[in-house]
């Protein structure tokens, strides 16, 4: 079981009338996947905001309906009001806890990478990782040291480190963490060409072609 817990009731409301929950803080949920039939509840909106913080966009939840009925969960989508960002419908897939998922967590770099010096910058291009595991294996987030990391030497998918359970399925010559130039390294390092006596390439001309005078 998660410990993750989320506390539900049935909802009643649908469609249009879901409104008057929302203004009573409520949110309205769906629940599908590994249950009979999809299943209509309600949450109060700052419980599902905190269980989203602590970590519910990526595992397992046990949702606990106040007539004694629970389900794993996993949340698949949420819909937010695009001004005031609040909370306003939730889809959660019922997970066999026997069964591997399909998620995306979190990528987190810790510790200082090596080759950083002035005029470099750190680049992550991915946020969120691609794995399979069961459901309760499924880590809050991957933590990686990128103590390795150079200019030279680009960290990639395969460099990750081994989760027990956890399968990575992002390429793995894929590029999660590097160090770039900035264009401020750039001028320096252009700068520091010319005082030690760089030349600019010497330009080949083309041969005379038929027909031109000599």
């Amino acid at each position: 079981m998660s410990d993750l817990i989320l506390k539900a009731e049935q909802r009643n409301l649908t469609g249009r009338k879901v409104g008057q929950l929302r203004r009573e803080g409520l949110v309205p949920v769906v629940v599908y996947g590994a249950i009979s039939a999809p299943i209509n509840l309600q949450v109060a909106e700052r419980d599902l905001e905190r269980t989203l913080h602590d970590g519910g966009a990526s595992r397992v939840i046990s949702v606990s309906v106040t007539d004694g009925g629970k389900h794993n969960v996993l949340i698949k989508s949420v819909q937010r009001e695009p001004v005031t960002h609040s909370l306003m419908h939730a889809d959660f897939y019922a997970v066999n806890m026997n069964e591997k998922q399909h998620v995306s967590v979190p990528l987190v770099p810790t510790g200082k990478a090596s080759g950083m010096v002035a005029g470099l910058m750190f680049y992550q291009p991915h946020e969120m990782l691609r794995i399979e595991a069961l459901p309760a294996d499924i880590p809050v987030e991957v933590v990686m040291d990128i103590a390795p990391l150079t200019l030279e030497a680009p960290l990639h998918v395969r460099n990750l480190p081994a989760i027990k359970g956890v399968t990575y399925l992002d390429d793995p010559d894929e590029v999660i963490f590097s160090l770039m130039t900035t264009r401020a390294g750039e001028a320096e390092s252009l700068a520091e060409g010319v005082e030690g006596g760089m030349t600019e390439p010497e330009v080949v001309k083309r041969g005379k072609q038929a027909g031109e005078e000599e």
